[in-house]
């Protein structure tokens, strides 16, 4: 019968053409050997392993971790990673209820430094410490001195000044600063002091006192540091200032000794008496002067009284001599008045007379004494003027003498001042320099001035539920994780591609969907009868992979082998050969299961001693020729012949598999044949297996995903390279494409058949109904337990399904329970 590729069609195991790679090879294409297998008689296999550089060791405890592995874990116990999730959560929540509350505050400080210049003679010259050329070292190499038993001492001394009140013991204050942190702000000049306590408002004044001790701590440092920059000028400019001090000593001395400020004192209150005196000499002649001119005036008052006129207010007994005189002349005025009407005897006038002479006597008198008086007052005018102007001529010459000596000390006054002057103006440019010095120096040094100050927080940042429960969730999920991928790698069973190229290094050939049939019979006959079925597809491709240049040399005849029965070699060697008979091959099915023979059965064959392959082995192992022919029987599928054995009554096959008659029956089939299927009992129950595998040209390891272990088939893969076979791959059988054949296809391949189209070849179209020609396709458990021979109808009698699919037929998987 014609092949699927005459529908323009191809297999489901080739998956896209073209850039894509093929189903088969999982998610990265595996790597081999060289070019075509050896056909010598020591073949190496052919297969060699994936690419370096993955995860491939298969002793490790969690076994190959890939994307899809863990994805399959997952969704097989996620029960148990949800466990450990909850285990996480509680964890948690008692990591959270337990732990200390813990506050912190931070405060800022800011860090500036100036670079001095480099100048010859500078500071360049001096003793200066260099702490780095940037923020971050200067701050690195800082930090030991912030953190250092002088500066807690200082901010615990801070602390008490500030808050003499509080009752914290020294103890806990050390135990949170030498816990607090210093972090210099990335980009900036900014430091922060971070202080955590369980107390919010000791935290926040912790980190306010760090602060300022820092501050006053490097203040003090920055001091001493200059001072000693400066120390060899500050030697001279104090060496300097006690030579003023000793020069201003020396004056204060000389003046002393030559009493200066007393003689100055002595000329001043001299020159001041001298003009007190001038002064009282000056007043005496005007007086003198008045008195003389006074004495005149009377005089002529006394001599002629009509002539009098009048005396200022300052002459002696003016007022007298006034009133004496008014009274005289109103008397002469009422005598010359009594003449302008009386004769000059008249007695009245007479009388008026004798009064104006009485008055004139009277005033006579009056002028008489006060000329007397004037006199005495200009001799004692001129008496005291005489002595001034004695004493004006002795002052003078005291004043004189003074000034003498004064100006004899002043010289040597003013030679000590000009000392003093000079060491002055020394000691005032050296200090000039010490400050340029100072200045110089303090450009190396660390300017530290506080910033922001901490305040009380509100929150506390311990213990932080997101960061607890956070890590408790992660934690749990990895643990959880690692736990189910331990799990899974103990249980040793393949799951996925992956399993199998990576951690086995074997190429998988084909991938066999899972088929619900009836009876085992159907399921081995299934591709003659549903050639266009998904699994007759996937035989198909696996044929024409096999005729393909790269393995057509070496595919005529060909060994399938398991290495524990139920995995299908028997239902698959059937469909094999069914389909390579279909592509006009003349193919032979040989029943090399001697022991267990059931190719009989699926065919419907019956079988004695004198048809039995079995039997014509053991007869002719003593023979040098023997008939094969004569034992072939037909399939009732063209161009398949098949060779069955009848029970092992008197057969020994250990020594059939030793004698030479194998060999002359490999013979022969390959001269008749252009291709022999070889089913043969399952490697490491008898050692049938390695005799058969170096006698055929392939090997093709069956296996049934979460049923076979890997490590029995990496240690039969081993023995049969040893063994000089070529292990061509591995035939995954009885996937379940809606279900666990997602292991078995690439994600990201759009794989031809069934898995993503549900039609032969195209997606349905909108309002088409899901099509399946060719019988139902429904998943099943991979937990299936294994039935005793004979009793497939009770296992698919034991199903149930859902849906459209409960009215389908029950099936079996092509691997019964019985074996094969």
């Amino acid at each position: 019968m014609a092949s699927s590729d005459t529908y323009g069609q191809k297999p489901l195991y080739y998956g896209t053409t073209g850039k894509k790679s093929p189903l088969y090879y999982g998610g990265k294409a595996p790597y081999y050997y060289g070019g075509a297998p050896n056909t010598g008689g020591g073949r190496a296999p052919y297969y060699s392993g994936s690419q370096a550089g993955e995860n491939n060791d298969p002793d490790s405890l969690v076994g190959t971790i890939s994307l899809g592995r863990i994805l399959r874990v997952i969704a097989q116990r996620w029960i148990t990673i949800l466990v450990f999730l909850l285990i996480g959560l509680v964890t948690s929540f008692a990591i959270y209820s337990i732990s200390k509350v813990v506050y912190q505050a931070t405060s800022e400080f800011t860090m500036d430094t100036r670079r001095p210049p480099n100048a010859n003679g500078g500071i360049g010259s001096m003793n200066i410490p260099e702490y780095g050329s940037s923020y971050a070292e200067i701050f690195n190499t800082r930090l030991s001195d912030w953190r250092g038993d002088k500066i807690i001492s200082k901010i615990i001394s801070q602390y008490h000044a500030d808050y003499p009140a509080s009752t914290v013991s020294d103890g806990e204050l050390m135990g949170a600063l030498y816990s607090s942190t210093l972090d210099l702000v990335r980009n900036s000049r900014l430091i922060t002091i971070s202080v955590r306590s369980g107390d919010p408002k000791l935290a926040a004044s912790l980190a306010n006192a760090y602060a300022k001790a820092i501050e006053d701590f490097t203040d003090e440092e920055n001091k001493l540091r200059c001072d000693k920059a400066v120390t060899q000028i500050h030697e001279q400019v104090e060496k300097q200032r006690r030579t003023v001090e000793r020069t201003a000593k020396s004056m204060l001395d000389f003046r002393t000794a030559n009493k200066l400020d007393d003689m100055k004192s002595e000329r001043d209150l001299l020159v001041n008496s001298q003009g007190k005196t001038t002064s009282e000499i000056l007043e005496l002649e005007t007086e003198v002067t008045a008195g003389e001119e006074w004495v005149k005036v009377l005089e002529a008052a006394q001599e002629a009284p009509e002539n009098f006129g009048s005396l200022p207010s300052s002459v002696p007994r003016s007022s007298e001599i006034a009133n004496a005189y008014s009274a005289y002349q109103s008397a002469q005025m009422e005598c010359n008045a009594l003449l302008t009407t009386l004769t000059k005897n008249h007695p009245e006038v007479k009388l008026k007379e004798k009064q104006v002479e009485v008055f004139k006597q009277q005033f006579v008198e009056v002028v008489s004494r006060a000329l007397a008086t004037a006199k005495g007052n200009l001799q004692s005018c001129k008496n005291q003027l005489a002595v001034h102007r004695d004493n004006l001529e002795r002052t003078r010459s005291e004043i004189s003498a003074l000034s003498q000596r004064i100006i004899s000390a002043e010289s040597g006054f003013q030679q000590l001042t000009r000392e003093q002057e000079v060491a002055d103006a020394l000691y005032k440019d050296l200090l000039q320099k010490e400050n340029q010095a100072r200045i110089l120096a303090e450009q190396n040094n660390e300017i530290i001035r506080v910033g922001r100050p901490a305040s009380v927080p509100g929150a506390p940042i311990l213990p932080n539920p997101t960061i607890i429960f956070a890590a408790g969730i992660i934690l749990s999920l990895v643990v959880g994780l690692m736990f189910v991928l331990v799990l899974d790698h103990l249980e040793d069973t393949i799951v996925s591609i992956a399993d199998i190229e990576e951690r086995l290094s074997l190429k998988v050939l084909a991938v066999m969907p899972h088929v619900r049939r009836k009876k085992r019979e159907e399921v081995a006959r299934f591709i003659a009868e549903n050639k266009y079925s998904q699994f007759a597809e996937a035989m198909a491709g696996l044929r024409n992979l096999l005729d393909s240049p790269r393995y057509q040399a070496n595919s005529q005849v060909l060994l399938l082998m398991s290495t524990q029965p139920g995995e299908g070699k028997t239902i698959t060697s059937c469909a094999l050969s069914t389909a390579s008979a279909q592509a006009a091959k003349k193919t032979l099915l040989v029943d090399f299961d001697l022991r267990r023979p059931r190719i009989a059965r699926v065919w419907n064959i019956t079988v004695d001693e004198s048809t039995s392959f079995s039997h014509l082995l053991q007869k002719g192992s003593g023979r040098s020729f023997t008939d094969f022919a004569s034992i072939v029987h037909p399939s009732g599928v063209e161009n398949l012949d098949i060779l069955c054995s009848a029970l092992p009554d008197g057969v020994d096959p250990a020594s059939i598999m030793g004698s030479h008659i194998i060999a002359d029956f490999f013979a022969w089939a390959r001269a008749n044949y252009d291709r022999v299927i070889i089913d043969s009992p399952p490697y490491g129950i008898v050692g049938d297996v390695m005799t058969l595998a170096s006698m055929v040209d392939a090997v093709m390891i069956l296996c049934c995903p979460d049923r076979t272990h890997a490590k029995p088939i990496q240690h039969a893969s081993r023995h049969l390279a040893e063994a000089g076979a070529t292990v061509i791959g591995v035939v995954v059988n009885d996937v379940e494409m809606g279900g666990h054949g997602a292991a078995f296809t690439p994600a990201g391949h759009h794989s031809y058949g069934y898995n993503n189209y549900k039609r032969y070849g195209y997606a349905p179209k909108d309002g088409d109904a899901p099509y399946s020609p060719y019988g139902p396709y429904a998943p099943h458990s991979s937990s299936r337990k294994k039935k005793p021979e004979g009793e497939a109808g009770d296992d698919a009698a034991s199903q149930t399904g859902t849906g459209p699919e409960d009215s389908a037929p029950h099936s079996v998987s092509p691997d019964l329970a019985d074996g094969d």
